[in-house]
């Protein structure tokens, strides 16, 4: 049996490039848009009612903007990863995405192949950023005070691993528990050592860290 296609929303005030999007998203067939807006305030109950996997979101949006739509965008669709999509990668704009919650930035300029591989991979809880994007959000987390004697995996334990593991697949703590038979308050244990061994703050720092140091190379 085929997967279901990945359901996509598309927002941006450009109805030149916002067509264009759509366009090709369509004609792959592992994609499906399901919904499209030009501002925040027509978005919202479009976005509430179509519950995407994937939201693709124009950062400077007129009015209410695009990085304040991040931040609501999991309340509206708590199942939806966002990626943020702009004309330029300034480094504020990008730090600020993923302070709200963004999982991706895409240059609107990129590669067509770079853009449909970022939309599958945040769609499988994956992190999008190129590696120069990844060293300004990192160090603008703090991520950077990391202690250098670490090296990525050789302070963490095997079931530590597979805490972060699930982590930066986007799964909560009581989903962890449940997916290693163990309790939610051994899971928060295991957080908080995993913290304090990589010098990270939270979840998206640690999801960063993991995704700079490799420490899930692909197979």
């Amino acid at each position: 049996m085929n997967a279901s296609p990945i359901r996509v929303f598309v927002i941006d005030d450009h109805a030149l490039y916002r067509d264009s999007m759509v366009a090709l998203l369509g004609a792959e067939k592992d994609l499906d848009v399901v919904g499209q807006g030009s501002s925040v305030e027509e978005t919202k109950p479009r976005l509430a009612e179509s519950k995407p996997d994937v939201v693709l979101c124009e950062v400077t949006l007129p009015g209410q903007g695009g990085l304040d739509l991040l931040r609501e965008v999991p309340a509206l669709s708590p199942e939806s990863r966002t990626i943020a999509i702009s004309d330029n990668e300034v480094e504020t704009d990008i730090v600020e995405a993923m302070r709200r919650g963004a999982r991706g930035f895409l240059d609107k300029q990129c590669p067509v192949e770079l853009f449909l591989k970022c939309i599958r991979k945040v769609h499988t809880g994956e992190i999008w950023l190129s590696g120069r994007l990844t060293e300004a959000v990192l160090h603008a987390f703090g991520s950077q005070q990391a202690p250098s004697k670490l090296d990525g995996k050789a302070e963490l334990s095997r079931r530590e691993m597979e805490v972060i593991q699930l982590v930066i697949q986007g799964y909560k703590n009581r989903d962890i528990a449940q997916k290693l038979f163990i309790s939610e308050k051994t899971v928060k244990n295991h957080l908080s050592a995993i913290f304090n061994k990589l010098g990270v703050a939270d979840r998206l720092e640690l999801t960063l860290y993991a995704f700079e140091r490799r420490l899930f190379p692909p197979e």
